[in-house]
């Protein structure tokens, strides 16, 4: 049941987007939206190869702390978000419809809830540990949307602001750390620092939000 469940949460986030978007940001379209969560479809290919490459190197695991920060943060991290981002950037932000964050988070939301959706079918078939961690099958699709929405937002702004690069950067830079940090914590199989991590990314995520409404309100 829960395997099932940690399936389906992504696409029923992507769903619940779809219908958000149509009050906070009318200008994405459905067609974007769809072309985003296909592309974090895609993008899922090297994250799984990058997951496989890290079990046969044996890094994959709670065997020491030099090897839980490796697999967490350049392993999975890193090649996750970098995976994101490249589409993000050099593809869906062209798009006249992205003019700020505001547009740019459900966006790049999107492109994180499609290799969310892959990558939690993936964990639980095909993995070698086969869905082990019901924690991580239920907190992937919640967190992977919070991640979308923190890079969103700097993209976005990046664009409105025409220094792309910078903010792109910042953005890359700041899920790549709090991607990290979730996979540690999940290692360390310490429940209450995952809660007090995800009151954190919450509440990140809640500043950031009000930040880009109280933006397009400015500009509108």
């Amino acid at each position: 049941m829960i395997n099932i469940t940690g399936i389906l949460i992504p696409p029923v986030l992507f769903i619940l987007l779809i219908l958000y978007i149509r009050i906070i940001a009318k200008s994405v379209t459905f067609e974007l939206l769809l072309k985003a969560f296909i592309w974090g479809c895609i993008v899922t290919l090297p994250v799984i190869l990058a997951d496989q490459l890290a079990h046969q190197l044996h890094i994959d695991g709670a065997r020491s702390i030099r090897r839980m920060i490796v697999f967490s943060f350049v392993a999975i991290a890193f090649v996750s978000e970098v995976s994101k981002f490249i589409p993000l950037r050099f593809s869906l932000l062209r798009k006249i419809a992205v003019a700020g964050p505001l547009q740019g988070i459900p966006v790049s939301m999107a492109v994180s809830l499609g290799l969310a959706t892959v990558y939690s079918a993936y964990y639980i078939y095909f993995s070698d540990r086969s869905g082990a961690d019901h924690i991580f099958l239920l907190s992937i699709g919640p967190m992977n949307a919070i991640l979308g929405l923190i890079l969103g937002f700097f993209t976005g702004m990046g664009k409105h602001r025409g220094n792309l690069f910078i903010d792109s950067m910042t953005g890359l830079g700041a899920t790549i750390f709090f991607h990290g940090i979730y996979r540690f914590t999940l290692l360390t199989g310490d429940i209450t620092i995952f809660g007090l991590f995800a009151l954190g990314t919450l509440f990140v995520s809640g500043i950031l939000i009000y930040k880009s409404r109280h933006l397009e309100s400015e500009l509108y």
